[in-house]
């Protein structure tokens, strides 16, 4: 991110190919960036301090622990906190390598949102990458920066969803697929989630268009078709871990889903 040099304090990383750019910075207490035209799609996440962003006529708050998307084409003014330090590191891709799909996605994503872990762990693998002429190594760096942004589009459709589901509904889900490997009747999901048994089948009939205890059954089959397709794991072993009674049953289940048995579902595959 470019500033003028009297509010720079400390860049400490800065990877960059032709079309993709990470990097970090440190601006001291009152420091600013702007203002600018946007010429990217740049995501900035805030780690310690904040920023009053202006872009265009309106004025965004983005605090610690978050990330903002940028979108090309805008008039922007970064002003950083005026107590403290403010540290943020940017991943910004030149529009030419997005496809529509991505843009249209971008398009509707919010402002800002939770800086996650694992939006965390891709903007620090694009920082970790030395600067180099080797094409794998631009190649690399424009993926990462193609991730970071369909990352970041996946995460605003996650959090849409779980603001239309209610809580409940998202911890039985979780606790379902934490478990699968275990003996669970409806009574003890509804125990886990602390609502009657009555309630969460109505919640799962509403918002999933299915009982509990068939969403449970639907996830086992398709956890036992990823682990036969992607693992060497038997059969058996397969049936155990997904919490069917036996092979027999894991085998029906699996034919009845796919329309071959968990064997020749395997070979089909590994072929």
């Amino acid at each position: 991110m470019s500033a003028p040099i009297r509010f720079l304090s400390h860049v400490r990383r800065l990877c960059s190919a032709e079309m993709v750019t990470f990097g970090e910075v440190t601006y001291p207490p009152g420091g600013s960036c702007g203002p600018r035209v946007q010429p990217d799609y740049q995501l900035v996440a805030i780690y310690e301090g904040e920023a009053h962003i202006l872009i265009d006529d309106q004025t965004n708050y983005l605090p610690p622990h978050h990330v903002a998307l940028m979108r090309p084409g805008h008039r922007e003014f970064f002003q950083f906190a005026i107590q403290t330090a403010t540290r943020h590191a940017w991943c910004a891709v030149h529009p030419s390598l997005l496809d529509a799909p991505l843009v249209e996605a971008l398009a509707s994503a919010p402002f800002c949102l939770p800086l996650t872990p694992r939006l965390h762990s891709l903007i620090e693998l694009g920082l970790s990458l030395t600067p180099s002429e080797l094409a794998t190594a631009h190649s690399l760096l424009a993926q990462l920066g193609l991730c970071a942004l369909l990352l970041y589009a996946f995460e605003a459709d996650q959090a849409a969803i779980q603001t239309l589901t209610p809580l409940v509904l998202i911890r039985a889900q979780q606790f379902i697929e934490a478990n699968l490997a275990s003996p669970m009747r409806l009574n003890d999901i509804a125990r886990a989630v602390h609502v009657s048994a009555a309630h969460l089948v109505k919640l799962f009939r509403r918002h999933l268009g299915m009982t509990p205890m068939r969403y449970l059954w639907d996830v086992r089959v398709r956890r036992g078709a990823q682990l036969l397709v992607q693992s060497g794991l038997s059969v058996s072993e397969v049936a155990e871990r997904c919490g069917f009674r036996s092979q027999f049953h894991f085998s029906r289940a699996i034919k009845r889903r796919y329309g071959l048995s968990p064997r020749a579902l395997r070979r089909r595959a590994w072929s």
